[in-house]
């Protein structure tokens, strides 16, 4: 029994050491994972400004930072340009943009004083624009970023941080120099990225690609109506809901999803959309099918299986009648024949 005691503490006592041997290197790395993310921590308010700017004129852009991290940082500022990366809109910020300084954003705005924020702590800080009184006219588009390190190594360029910017979206000129025009890509349906007119069930996202020719970023915002084959209207799904921009020379995807599961027939997508400053409107209608087939094929089946089981059973019954009424009939000739005799 004493053994048996002695064994089961130590037993007990390798389970304990185990789980605070796991609480420890739980709490460690827990404890790192929230110091790594906390070192990333800049906060900007606003993230995105739009100007309407002259030419030659000088604008104050004000902005709220925030050191969100628990220790004390030193920020630096320095602005880009950017275009869009790719069709979902990212910026694309070009480092190393050899755009003139007519064109280029990176060149109008007046470098911020370096300074320091304390852990948690927030400041207003203002950056000044100067419009090129020969700039081109259109949209131009730049991100002012801020670059904060420790303070002790503010001045070794290495350290790094938090890193994070506001975007700048500024248009230069007068209303005869803005060009705004906008196309229709491509408007289709598609399931797991696939376009195609016909699906087997739903859901079907809606997928609109809008092409910026002209010289200033657009906002275009609509929706798309879905009529069923009889002409009624199933769903209103919009588009471009929150209003992003659709950069000059850039195409921007915007998808939408119809969620439901079960549909039958040909559906109509009217899609209607309008952008700029007189409301320009982009439309276009496509038609799809969806045929849920191999439902219906495995209806056809039974129904195929219980009509063939159905017609053997008549053909079975048919037969016990008619033999039945044979055998009746034998018997009924027997006993006449046997009166006669």
């Amino acid at each position: 029994m004493k053994k048996r005691l002695r064994q089961s503490n130590i037993i007990f006592g390798i389970i304990a050491a185990i789980s605070v041997l796991s609480g420890l290197v739980t709490t460690a790395a827990s404890a790192q994972a929230a110091s790594a993310g906390a070192a990333q921590g800049i906060e900007l308010s606003p993230a995105l400004v739009e100007l309407n700017a002259d030419y030659g004129k000088t604008y104050t852009v004000t902005i709220k930072i925030t050191n969100v991290t628990a220790s004390d940082l030193s920020y630096t500022t320095s602005a880009d340009d950017f275009n869009a990366a790719d069709e979902t809109g990212s910026p694309h910020i070009l480092m190393d943009s050899n755009l003139p300084t007519t064109a280029s954003i990176r060149s109008w705005v007046a470098t911020v004083p370096q300074f320091t924020l304390r852990a948690h702590q927030s400041k207003v800080i203002t950056a000044q624009i100067t419009v090129p009184t020969n700039a081109e006219p259109g949209g131009h588009y730049g991100v002012l970023r801020f670059s904060g390190k420790a303070p002790e190594l503010k001045d070794t360029g290495v350290g790094l941080s938090a890193s994070a910017g506001v975007l700048l979206l500024v248009r230069v000129g007068l209303p005869s120099d803005i060009t705004e025009k906008a196309s229709l890509a491509s408007f289709f349906a598609a399931q797991s990225d696939k376009q195609s007119s016909f699906f087997e069930a739903g859901p079907v996202t809606f997928v609109t690609r809008i092409k910026n020719e002209g010289n200033i970023h657009v906002k275009p915002v609509g929706s798309i109506e879905l009529h069923d084959m009889f002409g009624g209207l199933v769903s209103t799904i919009p588009v471009n809901g929150d209003k992003s921009n659709v950069l000059p020379s850039s195409i921007r995807r915007f998808e939408g999803e119809f969620k439901k599961d079960w549909m039958i027939g040909r559906y109509d997508a009217n899609l209607t959309l309008s952008y700029g400053t007189h409301g320009q409107a982009i439309t276009n209608t496509i038609s799809f099918w969806i045929i849920p087939y191999k439902l219906i094929l495995i209806g056809l089946f039974i129904l195929a299986t219980v009509i063939f089981i159905f017609s053997r059973m008549i053909k079975v019954y048919n037969r016990r009648i008619i033999a039945k009424s044979k055998h009746e009939n034998t018997i009924k000739n027997k006993k006449n024949t046997s009166k006669q005799d």
